[in-house]
């Protein structure tokens, strides 16, 4: 399943682009799901009480907050999504850099241009779900993408699972997550017993300490110093 939304004041034209994607979908027999929102204040209060959304279609110009605001304060809060800009305007280009676009659209819709820009979306998204780490508790089932989780933390009998939207406690053991995570992803380093670390998140290494985007700053310990530091400079000249 992947998920959408539209933004955009003129709702009219955001119900318009999602029958227009939602029937691409159904053509491509791609599971979607889209909703529609008339502002980027409505459309960020969703995303901040949990909403996840894979793919955003934002229009520019908006009353209040405009598009290119909420995608900077999107990547400021390392909100992974695939931004599509859809304007009728294309004086905006040099500004969009620090929003981190995937595609930009031009208004009016070009159903070739729109099924052309979907068609990546969908294979960059079809990458992202071979990432998925899944963890159990009770009834309950999540899947995260690799990409989103910052860190994992040992607590007793439970592990916590800290990412960019939040945390998961579950009952589990650090090293058999570790082992899960390292089957899926490369990017996990074990810095401590009680830390395993996606080096994606990581910002600055230091010899007793890791700090990462969030403002986190965990230990490293003695045992896994040499081991970190080699996989920090690795990473760093990739």
């Amino acid at each position: 399943m992947i998920t959408c939304a539209m933004c955009d004041d003129e709702l009219p034209f955001a119900e318009q682009l999602r029958s227009l994607v939602m029937a691409y979908a159904k053509k491509k027999r791609v599971e979607l799901q889209a909703e529609t929102f008339a502002s980027a204040e409505e459309l960020l209060e969703e995303i901040e009480n949990g909403a996840g959304f894979e793919i955003l279609f934002l229009d520019i110009e908006m009353r209040k907050m405009d598009g290119i605001e909420l995608g900077k304060k999107l990547r400021e809060r390392s909100y992974q999504t695939l931004i599509i800009y859809v304007s009728g305007y294309d004086q905006y280009m040099r500004q969009l850099f620090e929003a981190e676009p995937f595609r930009f659209l031009s208004k009016p819709l070009k159903q070739e241009e729109l099924e052309n820009v979907l068609d990546k979306a969908f294979e960059r998204i079809s990458r992202f779900h071979r990432e998925l780490f899944t963890i159990r508790f009770g009834k309950n089932v999540v899947n995260l993408l690799c990409r989103d989780i910052v860190y994992l933390e040992s607590n007793k009998r439970k592990v916590i699972v800290h990412t960019v939207r939040g945390e998961y406690e579950y009952y589990h053991k650090l090293d058999e997550a570790e082992e899960e995570l390292l089957a899926i992803s490369a990017d996990f380093v074990r810095i401590h017993k009680a830390y395993l670390v996606n080096m994606e998140h990581v910002e600055a290494f230091q010899y007793e300490k890791l700090a990462l985007r969030d403002g986190t700053i965990l230990s490293i310990s003695e045992a896994h110093r040499a081991n970190v530091r080699s996989r920090f400079w690795e990473w760093g000249s990739e």
